[in-house]
């Protein structure tokens, strides 16, 4: 069964596959950036069911990667059992897999692009037989012709970090017997920065932003978006969707349309992208 999903429903839809993951999870993904949710989900899964196989792919910045995942998300990842995380430079397709569910998708792995942005996904649903194998309810072959565009992908992404186990093989195929444990960690060569000239930057480039509650001037900061009188005030009761005053970016009235999930007013959020550079 072929789905259409558009808003919260696929965020939804991610952690659903997330959780209901029994034989692997691939997360492919330009820009990667982990939201508490989502964490909780991988940790769940993988204290649940340890042998999950687990494959991150990210891509583009291939000169700043740490602009496409954050070293905190990398090293959060890294104590995941059984996960590769690889990267390609001209990833731009969203997908999200498991061994029942596929889903193509507008929206990056990003706590902040459903805030921002009107995304939509397909996804690919189907069910199990009674002796484990995958069979699509659709009548065509956009299961398998996915799951070719998936394997191309990891095929061609360079492996920044692998950790795994490698099974005795036996005649039935079946064993519980590891005979090789993989650690492969490339991260620390692959996320260094190249040198560059240090640029003395003049007082008026720092960035300026504005509290979402009171619209004073404080720096421009996204998972800061309170002047500390307003973030006191905001920790009552951490409503992360609470309608706020200001935009974080321009400043000016967002007549409710702010909140500390999403602090800059949609029709700003390319502007500060372009001018920000996050």
């Amino acid at each position: 069964m072929i789905k259409f999903l558009d808003g919260d429903a696929i965020s939804a839809k991610i952690i659903q596959t997330i959780r209901e993951a029994d034989d692997y999870l691939l997360l492919i993904s330009p820009f990667i950036k982990l939201n508490d949710k989502i964490k909780k989900e991988l940790k769940y899964l993988v204290g649940q069911k340890p042998d999950v196989e687990i494959e991150v792919v990210f891509g583009k910045n291939d000169r700043n990667p740490v602009k496409s995942l954050s070293e905190e998300d990398l090293e959060f990842l890294k104590t995941l059992p059984n996960i590769r995380i690889g990267y390609v430079k001209e990833l731009h397709a969203k997908i999200y897999c498991s061994e029942d569910r596929l889903m193509l998708s507008s929206m990056n792995l990003h706590e902040f692009s459903q805030a921002y942005n009107y995304e939509a996904a397909f996804v690919i649903e189907g069910r199990k037989t009674l002796i484990g194998s995958f069979v699509p309810i659709s009548g065509d072959n956009a299961w398998e012709k996915a799951l070719e565009f998936v394997n191309q992908i990891i095929e061609h992404s360079d492996t920044i970090f692998k950790r795994g186990k490698v099974y005795k093989s036996t005649w039935l195929g079946f064993s519980t017997e590891v005979v090789e444990l993989i650690n492969e960690d490339n991260s620390t060569a692959f996320f260094k920065k190249p040198e560059v000239k240090k640029i003395v930057t003049p007082i008026y480039a720092t960035k300026v932003g504005y509290c979402i509650r009171t619209g004073v001037e404080i720096p421009f900061n996204l998972e800061k978006p309170f002047s500390l009188p307003a973030f006191k005030s905001w920790e009552t009761f951490k409503n992360l969707d609470y309608k706020e005053k200001y935009c974080h970016f321009s400043g000016e009235k967002s007549d409710g349309q702010t909140s500390f999930k999403a602090p800059i007013l949609r029709k700003n959020w390319k502007n500060a992208k372009i001018k920000f550079g996050f």
